[in-house]
């Protein structure tokens, strides 16, 4: 019988125990796609805060008009009424109490608010008997 002899201090290292760690370029990829990433979450969140801005102005806007309208629809019905109030900075609202038949009235309000981006109307129209 024959028996191999092995060498006490060679030991014999496979492709995989040689690497270890990311390569440079590797690492520079990762960081590119995370900066990708980022940039994306910064672009969604500034659309959102624009949103959350237009929405919360819409929002104010409808409210106004709703509480103005609920007021000329208390009151008794008198001649037309149609005026303009600027209530705070930024925000104009035209209302408007005519006759209408039937017994009624047709009671229209219309805020808009003016925002960075622009400009949010709200319109509320209502019938209400005298």
């Amino acid at each position: 019988m024959r028996h191999r002899r092995r060498s006490a201090g060679v030991k014999v290292r496979s492709s995989s125990s040689v690497r270890r760690g990311f390569t440079l370029v590797e690492l520079l990829v990762a960081l590119v796609l995370l900066d990708i990433g980022l940039l994306a979450l910064v672009g969604l969140t500034t659309s959102m805060t624009q949103s959350i801005d237009r929405l919360r102005a819409s929002a104010r806007a409808e409210s106004i008009a709703t509480a103005r309208v609920e007021r000329i629809a208390a009151t008794p019905c008198t001649s037309s009424t149609t005026g303009i109030e600027h209530p705070s900075a930024g925000v104009t609202e035209w209302f408007s109490d005519q006759p209408a038949p039937n017994d009624t009235r047709l009671v229209v309000d219309s805020v808009t608010m003016t925002i960075s981006r622009g400009a949010r109307t709200a319109v509320v129209r209502t019938r209400a008997r005298c």
